[in-house]
């Protein structure tokens, strides 16, 4: 589950190595001193958690709900470090969707349906750290995600066993410049793939507030069907290049613990055929009308 692309100034970065490397090596700490301290100040359970109200429901830069929604994160991890054996983190996570109107609700409620949505999750995740100082890794999550649909919306359209399963693999590039990253999603009610590719940069602007801006396209085989406007249309149909997104994300820490977060983003369709599809078969869904659209939310933060 951000950013556009910035360009890093080269000679500030060999100003920086050049100062880095005049600094007496006596005043840093022994290597054995550094392992031990960070040791110390891991802690053993952390996680963090998020909720916000959204302008709408987008997945993989497609519309599924063009008015606004509440929806949050939470997720809890145990560091997996036994000696100086670092495996990693693992946990459980759980996300969830509450629509705010009557646009996806079919038996006429104020609130389309409390909790319409959640989406339960195991992952393990781990940096391969590239350098003694931490700056350059590549990082790795596994996420096995379960989908399940309680609200009288999905209950009308889909059976309540109409669920499926993703497995996740997440690849980063961790950098203190531009940080490519990738997903890519094994869907196994339909047996299908999705591939979500960009380019992130994070910018602390101050103490409090950071900027995170990203660019991302994505790629998906002919039967992933769930949140594309061709599960309208016959399955087989639109394989390749899904959508692109480009988004940017600020979050400002009232303390350590808790903090404020909003977003902006542009999606767009990019493949002929769902815009096609859009066009010809959905004139009264939100994808006709959404083909290429602005999407945002606001909400607060926590970290533990």
């Amino acid at each position: 589950m951000k950013k556009l692309m910035f360009a890093a100034a080269v000679m500030s970065v060999f100003t920086v190595v050049a100062a880095d490397a005049a600094k007496s090596t006596d005043t840093k700490p022994a290597e054995s001193e550094k392992v031990e301290l960070e040791k110390q100040e891991a802690p053993i359970f952390w996680g963090f958690a998020n909720y916000g109200l959204y302008s709408g429901y987008q997945l993989y830069g497609s519309l599924l709900n063009n008015e606004p929604t509440l929806q949050g994160y939470a997720e809890l991890n145990a560091n997996l470090r036994f000696g100086d054996w670092d495996l990693g983190y693992f946990g459980p996570g759980v996300w969830s969707n509450t629509d705010l109107t009557r646009r996806r609700s079919s038996q006429g409620d104020w609130i389309g349906d409390v909790f319409n949505e959640w989406d339960f999750n195991l992952h393990w995740g781990r940096s391969f750290w590239f350098d003694d100082d931490k700056t350059w890794a590549l990082t790795y999550r596994m996420s096995f995600v379960w989908y399940y649909y309680p609200g009288k919306y999905y209950q009308a359209i889909h059976p309540a066993s109409d669920t499926t399963f993703d497995w996740d693999h997440y690849f980063e590039i961790t950098n203190p410049y531009l940080t490519p990253y990738c997903n890519v999603v094994r869907e196994y009610r339909f047996e299908s793939n999705l591939f979500q590719f960009g380019l992130k940069r994070s910018f602390q602007v101050t103490d409090q507030f950071s900027l995170t801006p990203f660019v991302e396209f994505v790629v998906r085989d002919n039967r992933y069907n769930w949140c594309f406007p061709t599960r309208f249309g016959a399955l087989g149909t639109c394989p390749g290049f899904a959508t692109f997104k480009v988004e940017l994300d600020g979050t400002y820490m009232l303390t350590d613990n808790f903090g404020l977060f909003a977003k902006v983003a542009f999606c767009s369709i990019i493949d002929k055929g769902m815009r096609t599809n859009c066009d010809d078969y959905l004139a009264s869904d939100e994808y006709g009308e959404n083909k290429d659209f602005a999407w945002g939310g606001v909400g607060v933060c926590f970290n533990f």
